[in-house]
């Protein structure tokens, strides 16, 4: 993407996740968990903020990666209908969608072995209208548009934060990185 809208998916979440003690909890409960359960206070401490910066993401890309398996763009993959370097121009009205990824966190503490944690995050929008830029079969950039983003950060059956939405305007232009996201 070579101009980030600004909003970041971790800036969607709550400053205060209930990972620490969630964690401790799972760590318990895991095999080969070794001295990380000893260890907890060091690793409590960072768990949270390691978390955070990976989800440091840009959240109009995920939502971009939701946009390029809608059915309704499949038609601009066909080169019969729309042909090589023709650009179009579709708009969006309202519509749900929820993009899940999958953040991983790995424990690690000599001599022990590692334990990775993974964890689901769903973004979920609620957007009222988006413009979306099309060319060749692939989503190049977005339009103005607005909605509701949110998301909710789980391990396992364990919410980490209740889901909260709030209201957002995307930018007037937003690339994605060429030659854009390919609608599947």
């Amino acid at each position: 993407m070579s101009d980030p809208s600004g909003l970041q998916v971790r800036d969607l979440l709550p400053s205060e996740l209930q990972i620490e003690r969630t964690m401790k909890e799972a760590l318990s409960d895991e095999s080969g968990a070794g001295a990380t359960r000893l260890a907890w206070g060091v690793i409590g401490a960072q768990a949270s903020d390691a978390v955070k910066s990976v989800l440091n993401m840009d959240a109009l890309e995920l939502l971009g990666r939701a946009w390029s398996v809608a059915k309704a763009l499949h038609e601009y993959t066909d080169r019969s209908k729309h042909p090589e370097g023709e650009r179009s121009v579709v708009y969006l009205g309202s519509h749900r969608l929820k993009k899940t990824v999958y953040p991983q966190l790995a424990v690690t503490i000599e001599p022990f072995k590692p334990v990775t944690l993974r964890f689901a995050l769903d973004l979920v929008a609620d957007i009222r209208s988006i413009a979306l830029a099309i060319c060749n079969g692939h989503i190049t950039s977005t339009g103005a548009g607005d909605g509701n983003l949110g998301a909710q950060l789980r391990y396992g059956d364990i919410a980490l934060n209740k889901l909260q939405q709030r209201k957002v305007t995307f930018p007037g232009s937003f690339a994605f990185k060429d030659p854009g996201l390919a609608i599947r």
